[in-house]
């Protein structure tokens, strides 16, 4: 009897614990997250009592928001073919990569800044052998593109690229 009333005791104390340590550092259980939302109950308007907007309604958003999918992508200077012009261009294929005949795409995933230039450049699934440097190289040298566009406002955006290897 003393035994399982210790192990309730103890249970009841770590839950008593789980539950203050998620309070304080904001972390909401499931139990804790059912709480329903508090709705504020609002009077139907009544005839000739329907006003409007006091300007044009605008959809804000951060300066340093990165977008996904803006209204105008960014693009690289002269365009695709250009971009690939860069590639091939100033491409050096790793000697190890060579060496093992590795091929095959390496995606690179950046921002393009609301100037143009590239930023937080990193790759999100390489080959390795080498290529995965050699693609960041070449994301990281690329000249200013043009800056994606939202609401006609330059803004961050987030581009994946692949960058293909071919040892020819």
């Amino acid at each position: 009897m003393g035994f399982i009333f210790c192990t309730i005791l103890i249970l009841f104390s770590l839950k008593i614990i789980y539950f203050y340590l998620a309070a304080s550092l904001g972390v909401a259980s499931s139990a804790m997250a059912q709480k329903s939302p508090v709705l504020e109950i609002v009077a139907p308007p009544t005839e000739g009592s329907i006003t409007k907007p006091a300007g044009p309604v605008s959809t804000a958003f951060y300066p340093d928001s990165i977008f996904v999918n803006p209204q105008i992508i960014p693009q690289f200077k002269g365009g695709e073919e250009a971009l690939v012009g860069y590639m091939t261009k100033n491409m050096r294929y790793p000697e190890a990569a060579k060496f093992q005949r590795v091929t095959g795409k390496v995606y690179v995933r950046f921002v393009v800044n609301a100037e143009g230039r590239i930023t937080d450049a990193t790759v999100a699934r390489g080959r390795g052998h080498g290529l995965d440097e050699e693609a960041l190289r070449l994301v990281w040298l690329m000249p200013p593109w043009q800056p994606g566009r939202q609401q006609g406002h330059p803004v961050r955006v987030s581009c994946t690229i692949p960058i293909e290897f071919r040892n020819d």
